[in-house]
């Protein structure tokens, strides 16, 4: 072995434990993340307590039953989204509890990491370079947004697409085939996403058999047919309303499916630019939507112009996202955006893929890797949109910190018996989830313990002023007990 090829090994070695570090560096970023919120009582009912529900009854073999929703009347789990991660890793609740979802979320996202350097190496892109596509990845702001609000199907049917270009691209067709399930099972909107990605299938990469044509067009059958049914038939059966609620974000467009696709196609001036302004006028928030296009374009997303394919593939996302009548979806909070995060970074890898000059190679992913990481820190902190800080800043001294005495409320939570019927805030529900009957406050139904931490109550969804008048009635009237011993936490007991 000549004296360069060693040293071409070595560095090729040092690379990869580089790669392996940056990896597991980034888990423990997640978990601190996701685990502490979680422990710290910071993880909501809507959606980590309803999946934790789940998880349970799964695991006891049960229907799956969430009675967390703001109604009166419990729904099977699959009526709210037709998502099939919580059955499959429910085995694992006997293991790791109410912190198993945020687990394999973590997990799944580093999955995704591996699923670039793979394909990033079947590029041809050097080992040292991937280490900052991995930065660039990882950085992400729609990863954060997504791990500091808790858990969600969407998130690891994400995480797939990395593995399904890679397999694709090597004409691995089972294991491609694995990797389009994976995503398709995990929500039902996921399907319009893997419609768009079938087709740019049939454009980036060279067609050199029927099967590479066959693939991508089944892909998108499969897809189209797989949300029609799901959404107009199977979720519609099990929801109590018999309607597929999701189209209701949508009513400002028509108030069913072929409205609103008339609608679109009748107005397409309107519909671009709805993915810049509201839909109502004049709407000082709008702004939300130009600084998600801002952070998304700074954190790589100048990618997805550079390559149209990967626009086109986003195109549903955006479309979700901004073309939504609520508020919340708009901006850089939340899970909305989780797809863009694998999206962009693949299309930074086909823009590598094209780039000859090895220097100019490394000048774009230091540029690139550096404004994520700054655009992302310095967002933590600066939204226009709704945002908590201290649930997503690791920088943050009260990240690390309850709010309260966290030992004595988690003492009192020991009291309350497993098989009771419980009411609680948005905040205790995760950690009190692993029964069949747990309401959302203010919902009592048939609760005989009602647990609320006071002072710091999460009203949601009423007002503070409505919460303590409620609480104020119950201790005047002689049904419920007040058990004040483990202050914040107040327990009414019938």
């Amino acid at each position: 072995m000549n004296l360069n090829s060693y040293k071409n090994k070595i560095a090729g070695l040092n690379a990869t434990y580089f790669q392996n570090g940056i990896h597991l560096f980034f888990f423990f970023v997640f978990s601190a993340i996701s685990f502490l919120n979680h422990y710290f009582f910071r993880s909501a009912a809507l959606d980590y307590g309803l999946s934790n529900q789940a998880l349970y009854q799964f695991a006891n073999f049960k229907p799956a039953i969430t009675s967390m929703l703001l109604s009166y009347e419990s729904a099977p789990y699959l009526s709210c989204h037709l998502s099939f991660w919580v059955p499959l890793l429910s085995p694992f609740y006997w293991l790791f509890g109410s912190y198993t979802l945020l687990i394999f979320q973590n997990l799944a996202l580093v999955f995704a990491g591996f699923g670039l350097v793979k394909l990033g190496k079947y590029f041809g892109i050097s080992d040292w370079l991937l280490c900052l596509v991995l930065v660039q990845f990882y950085a992400s702001f729609a990863i954060y947004s997504a791990v500091s609000f808790d858990y969600h199907d969407n998130v690891i049917g994400a995480c797939f697409l990395p593995c399904l270009f890679y397999y694709f691209l090597k004409d691995n067709w089972k294991l491609t085939v694995l990797c389009f399930l994976a995503v398709l099972i995990s929500k039902e909107n996921m399907a319009i996403l893997l419609g768009f990605v079938s087709l740019a299938f049939l454009v980036i990469k060279p067609r050199v058999s029927k099967v590479s044509y066959l693939i991508p067009i089944s892909f998108f059958l499969l897809s189209l047919i797989w949300f029609m049914v799901s959404s107009f038939y199977i979720i519609p059966s099990l929801n109590n309303t018999g309607t597929f609620d999701q189209i209701g974000r949508y009513s400002h467009l028509g108030s069913n499916l072929q409205e609103i696709i008339s609608y679109i196609f009748t107005h397409p001036v309107k519909m671009f630019r709805m993915f810049f302004e509201s839909h109502i006028q004049p709407d000082p928030d709008e702004k939300v939507k130009m600084e998600f296009l801002k952070v998304l374009f700074i954190s790589g997303g100048i990618a997805l112009i550079r390559k149209p394919a990967f626009l086109w593939m986003a195109l549903p996302i955006f479309i979700q996202k901004l073309w939504n009548k609520e508020l919340g979806f708009w901006g850089l909070s939340y899970h909305y955006q989780i797809e863009l995060a694998p999206l962009v970074s693949l299309a930074i890898l086909f823009w590598l893929k094209d780039i000859k000059a090895s220097h100019l190679r490394l000048f774009l992913m230091l540029f690139l890797s550096i404004s994520t990481v700054v655009i992302t820190l310095r967002k933590m902190d600066h939204k226009y949109c709704e945002s908590k800080p201290v649930n997503e800043n690791l920088f943050l001294k009260a990240h690390y910190q309850a709010a309260f005495d966290l030992k004595k409320v988690m003492k009192g939570l020991e009291t309350i018996p497993e098989d009771a019927a419980i009411c609680a805030q948005a905040n205790l529900l995760p950690h009190l989830a692993m029964r069949d009957k747990a309401y959302h406050f203010p919902i009592l139904r048939d609760a005989n313990y009602l647990l609320v931490l006071d002072p710091g109550m999460n009203c949601y969804p009423l007002n503070e002023t409505e919460a303590r008048a409620l609480l104020d009635t119950m201790r005047i009237g002689k049904e419920w007990k007040e058990d004040s011993s483990y202050l914040p936490l107040r327990i009414f007991k019938k």
